[in-house]
């Protein structure tokens, strides 16, 4: 399951601000911090003490803090390489490299004896791959994304989706960063224009922020702004319970098949539907209860699920009247029992398509949410939900 974090940044916030915001974080399901060592001033003794407190703050309620430093700021408290006891006298539980050393010291960081979790940044690839090739453990790293407090500076989900690729291939997580809407938010600079990892995600909803970053392949979220509201913490709790759903075994699935069909415990991709007012309740069934949709091998005309058609073969869909002579991309289409052998599968479609008679008119994906489908590859598991 996706693990989901905020950030805080102690030399703005007050003790009982931070406090508050642990509590509200925690009673939501969130269990790590973020914080920007190198923002702060001060000698080193005032700055161990100054996050000192907050990681206490932090580990009382359970929760990873997880700092970022800058190579200037990693000299500055006399830090080195074969010595990172000053991180773990601040508390830390993960240090974040913003910016590699690029020779051996790179690795003795990450495999240190202290046992810290070493985040390296996550957009310097050719760079964390030089330190796997030394021998850094990646069992040890967290791929570790930039915040982008410019407006237009941020990330494409294209690059984010193909390093993330590159990370879990290497058997290493990554970490991303959202951001909360709310106004007057703050990150480590003066600046209040969201924090978030992908430039597209600035403006959106956050609970669409969650999904595209679980169909961008992302293993944590951190809300980049402080501080997020106790109406967005809802709407995340309630996105994830959209995310991990259970879909139950059935008897008649055959050897071979079984092992296809997601069953168990699923993350998916939930995708908002514009449902047709025609229709009817077993369609809704296999939209919204049906909770085993997963794209198969070729998605360039249709983001096929295939496996209604087992548990709704013994169910009638008749075929409904539509008057779309053409379905468009985003169209969401159940097959109905004019092809018996079929019946039962949902498809979207991404090209335009004839209407002929063999598929009802099920609704359209939200147009907001358009862009989630360009990440609905092979095996990818996907459901639907309604406004």
């Amino acid at each position: 399951m996706i693990k989901l974090g905020v950030s805080l940044y102690p030399e703005q916030e007050t003790a009982q601000e931070i406090e508050n915001y642990l509590q509200l974080a925690k009673q939501y399901g969130f269990t790590k911090v973020f914080t920007s060592l190198f923002s702060v001033e001060g000698s080193k003794e005032e700055i161990i003490s100054y996050f000192r407190n907050l990681s206490d703050a932090a580990h009382r309620y359970g929760m990873e803090v997880y700092g970022d430093c800058n190579a200037r700021f990693f000299m500055q408290m006399g830090a080195t390489a074969d010595d990172l006891s000053v991180f773990k006298q601040i508390g830390l539980d993960v240090l974040r490299l913003d910016l590699m050393f690029n020779d051996e010291r790179d690795v003795k960081i990450v495999n240190n004896t202290e046992g810290l979790g070493v985040q390296l940044n996550a957009s310097l690839v050719p760079s964390v791959k030089h330190i796997l090739e030394m021998g850094g453990d990646p069992k040890r790293i967290i791929g570790s994304y930039n915040f982008y407090p410019l407006r237009n500076t941020g990330a494409d989900s294209e690059d984010v989706y193909e390093t993330n690729q590159f990370f879990r291939n290497e058997g290493m997580k990554t970490q991303i960063f959202i951001t909360s809407t709310e106004k007057g938010t703050h990150g480590p600079w003066p600046v209040s224009d969201g924090l978030p990892t992908v430039e597209i995600d600035r403006d959106l909803p956050i609970g669409l922020q969650v999904r595209h970053m679980i169909a961008l392949g992302s293993d944590e979220l951190i809300i980049g702004n402080s501080f997020a509201s106790e109406e967005e913490f809802k709407e995340v709790a309630e996105t994830m319970k959209q995310i991990y759903v259970y879909g139950e075994d059935r008897p008649f699935y055959f050897p071979g098949i079984r092992d296809q069909i997601p069953i168990g415990d699923i993350e998916r991709v939930p995708l908002t539907i514009e449902l047709d007012k025609g229709v009817s309740e077993v369609e809704k069934q296999l939209l919204f209860d049906f909770v085993k949709h997963n794209a198969s091998e070729y998605i360039h005309t249709i983001i096929r699920s295939r496996w209604g058609r087992f548990d709704f073969r013994p169910i009638p869909i008749p075929a409904r009247e539509c008057d779309k002579e053409y379905f468009e991309d985003g169209d969401v289409l159940i097959i109905n029992e004019k092809v018996p052998r079929y019946k039962g599968e949902v498809h979207i479609a991404r090209k335009k398509l004839k209407n002929d008679g063999t598929m009802n008119y099920a609704g359209r994906i939200k147009e907001e949410e358009m862009f989630l489908l360009d990440y609905l590859k092979y095996n990818t598991n996907f459901g639907f939900i309604s406004e």
